[in-house]
């Protein structure tokens, strides 16, 4: 039983109607725990946000695996993510939900010795550290397996499955859901939160801004309401909106104007209509835990084959990683595509990749097997963001270039702003702290944010952190890694930092000379 309410969150982000504050939590959460009054709640629609990831990536020959063009990077098809975001109580509620089922999944997973293996959405503590696990921490644990075997040759295999979210099929969901409840039939309230996560409606935000768009609402220190017009979503942080308007508009201004998307059916190929019977939003508090339930036999089942043969088995989200002996390779394999497929799921071709480590002067070397058979030596293991050779561990090239893209997307716009300042003064001066900030180690260390106090008139320390930035994550990394080049990966990030803003500074320069 859940003796805490460590599951009740206050969310900032903007909703259909006013976000919940601290001196609600009392009400809530004994609405919340009374499942009479969750078995006939009424959600409100999920809003709808789709997130684009722009992808830079090294053309390949299909055949040799070779770089083409140089290994300059092109411009490929943006990664797309398809978000929902609750109504702030209804968030509480699939929070709720969320931590029961978590109690009885852990307890599921201790019994199948399991908890190392699911690796995604949970809390996993760290045995020699206070803090728990996270995705360099499960990193390191598949590449340390690899490097201490006492095989000649091994074979890794990462694997990743298609659209996982979006094909989850209700029925196991539910049977899942009974099974870890042990019942035959969902109680009341169970019921609701398993209707309303997957035969849920949602609004899509764009339809919402421009709907409200001149009377958005934020809050005052002293808790009055205020309407406003924003010129865009991106702008809203900055406005401090925290709700795109109140609950008595939703039926006047949201229903009745017909926003609201259904998603509870879906056209057949034959032209009608039938219930949509695959697929739960992404980004609720609930969808992570069911996600990981969905899988908990196939999980079960993969970790006993493959730990029988002395090999290894993991599982973060949608990606899977096995390590085992060369001989074993191809029949896991075949095992995991064949049998994902009984789950109503499917793994990707393409984007499934094999790699052999091969003992040689009593360490490991990494080749990526190539579908025509032959090795290509240049590829490393690539797992959660780093990439392995056998025996150092690096970031993932990808991720760093996308660091000095953003770095230099950020001096560009910063030159333009210093440009068209109308403080003569300033013209054409890049103003640099924000920018050391965000990508050099001056803004990498952690720590508490200072809020200005209108009424002492002083800055005062808040409860809130600053996390740090990219280079934290590195240098994070790179002592948390075993034999790690992470950190002369990010040695010159300082001097191209400041190589660009003198370059930028130059070009602007150059323009106010000319005119």
């Amino acid at each position: 039983m859940i003796t805490n309410n460590d599951w009740y969150r206050i969310k900032k982000y903007p909703h259909i109607g006013m976000p919940l504050f601290f001196e609600d939590k009392c009400w809530v959460v004994k609405y919340i725990k009374n499942p009479k009054k969750v078995a006939t709640h009424s959600f409100y629609p999920f809003i709808h946000r789709p997130i684009k990831t722009r992808k830079f990536r090294k053309q390949y020959d299909e055949l040799t695996d070779e770089v083409l063009d140089e290994g300059h990077r092109s411009k490929g098809n943006p990664k797309k993510r398809e978000i929902f975001y609750a109504n702030h109580l209804d968030s509480n509620i699939y929070s709720f939900y969320s931590h029961k089922l978590t109690e009885l999944y852990e307890v599921e997973l201790r019994k199948r010795n399991l908890v190392d293996v699911v690796t995604a959405y949970r809390k996993i503590q760290h045995p020699n550290r206070s803090s728990g696990k996270n995705n360099i921490d499960f990193a390191e644990d598949v590449f340390r397996f690899i490097r201490t075997s006492t095989q000649n040759r091994i074979i890794s295999i990462t694997f990743d499955i298609k659209s996982f979210f979006d094909n989850l099929d209700h029925d196991r969901i539910k049977n899942s859901w009974k099974s870890l409840l042990r019942c035959k039939t969902l109680p009341a309230d169970h019921y609701t939160v398993y209707k309303n996560i997957t035969h849920y409606s949602y609004v899509d935000i764009k339809d919402l801004y421009d709907e409200f768009k001149d009377e958005f609402i934020t809050v005052k220190s002293d808790r009055t309401i205020h309407k406003i017009k924003v010129d865009g979503l991106k702008y809203f942080r900055d406005k401090k909106i925290v709700a795109f308007c109140e609950l008595k508009d939703f039926h006047s201004r949201i229903r009745n104007k017909k926003l609201i998307r259904s998603n509870k059916r879906v056209i057949s190929d034959d032209g009608t209509f039938k219930l949509r019977r695959k697929g739960i939003p992404q980004g609720s508090p609930i969808s992570a835990l069911l996600a990981n339930l969905y899988l908990l036999d196939f999980d079960s089942e993969m970790f006993v084959k493959i730990t029988e043969r002395k090999g290894l088995y993991r599982r973060y989200s949608d990606d899977i990683v096995i390590v085992c002996n060369e001989a074993d390779g191809q029949y896991f394999k075949n095992l995991i595509q064949s049998r994902i497929k009984d789950y109503e799921l499917e793994i990707q071709k393409e984007k499934t990749n094999s790699y052999l480590f091969e003992k040689r002067m009593n360490r490991f070397f990494c080749s990526k097997i190539l579908d025509n058979g032959k090795l290509n030596c240049h590829k490393k293991l690539q797992y959660l963001g780093f990439e392995f050779d056998g025996k150092f561990v690096c970031l993932k090239s990808c991720s760093l270039a996308k660091f000095y893209r953003n770095m230099k997307r950020s001096i560009k716009r910063r030159s333009v702003f210093a440009h068209y300042t109308n403080y003569k003064q300033d013209k054409g001066k890049i103003f640099r702290r924000q920018l050391y900030n965000r990508f050099s180690y001056i803004g990498a260390k952690r720590k508490i944010k200072w809020k200005y106090d209108k009424t002492l008139k002083l800055y005062v320390k808040s409860t809130e952190h600053n996390w740090g930035n990219f280079i934290t994550y590195a240098t994070k990394a790179h002592y948390n890694m075993k034999c790690s080049k992470i950190k002369h990966q990010i040695r010159n990030h300082w001097e191209i930092l400041n190589k660009l803003i003198k370059l930028n500074e130059a070009l602007w320069a150059n323009t106010i000379t000319h005119d």
